[in-house]
């Protein structure tokens, strides 16, 4: 083995398992930036379109595996009212990674298993959709939050390739960048649908971390399946 990839979403770090209140938070948050610059917005009206447009854009995304970046999302919505500047559009984007450190925690053993495996001499990647659809600078703020970032050599993000998992092209970009085989090399992630059903769709060996939140797929079995990040050493030997 040369390379372990990871997934980073109940992975690595802790999320929301529940999106839809923090969703409606977001929205929240982006009425009151709009409330700022556009005169009698009606509350309801403006709850109901964006919802609306998230949820198109979820749907596009599980039936397509093409990330809709949320800036453009964002920017539409903007428009539509009136108040599309630079500082509002990233001021939207800000809102909705505020939602996310709410409920923000590192997973047990992530930065001693990362530790452990560039240790070992073997290359470390990262293959991650972005909640939202985000830009990848917002993950990568976690990353470096929690110190990880030092032990990565390559980060395939959904919004830098236009594509979700479990699309093989992103799979195949981590192999690439990181110049090993799919017979070289492993993939931790939590979801049945898109992280095991990805890697093994491009021959990569898939290790499902069982975690709160673990997506289902009917007719997907992992090589591996763990409870904890620790349970990875052994399969390093």
């Amino acid at each position: 083995m040369k390379a372990v990839l990871f997934d980073l979403g109940h992975t690595l770090i802790d999320y929301y398992c529940d999106w839809k209140a923090p969703e409606d938070r977001g929205i929240a948050g982006i009425y009151e930036i709009v409330r700022e610059s556009a005169s009698r917005v009606d509350r309801q009206e403006f709850t109901d379109f964006l919802a609306e447009r998230l949820r198109r854009s979820r749907s596009m995304k599980f039936d397509h595996y093409v990330e809709i970046p949320l800036a453009d999302l964002m920017g539409e919505c903007l428009d539509r009212y009136g108040c599309l500047d630079e500082d509002n559009l990233q001021r939207s984007l800000e809102v909705f990674y505020g939602v996310l450190l709410e409920d923000r925690q590192l997973v047990n053993g992530a930065v001693e298993l990362l530790a452990s495996i560039k240790d070992r001499g073997l290359s470390v990647g990262l293959i991650s959709d972005v909640a939202w659809g985000l830009p990848s600078e917002f993950p990568m703020r976690d990353i470096r939050h929690f110190g990880m970032d030092r032990y990565f050599d390559d980060y395939v993000f959904s919004t830098d390739v236009g594509l979700r998992k479990p699309h093989p092209k992103m799979f195949k970009i981590a192999l690439s960048n990181l110049g090993v085989d799919a017979s070289e090399a492993m993939y931790v992630g939590n979801s049945l649908a898109q992280d095991i059903k990805g890697a093994k769709g491009v021959g990569i060996k898939a290790v499902l971390k069982c975690s709160a939140f673990c997506p289902q797929a009917e007719g997907v079995v992992p090589d591996h399946t763990v409870g904890t990040l620790a349970e990875i050493e052994g399969l390093l030997e």
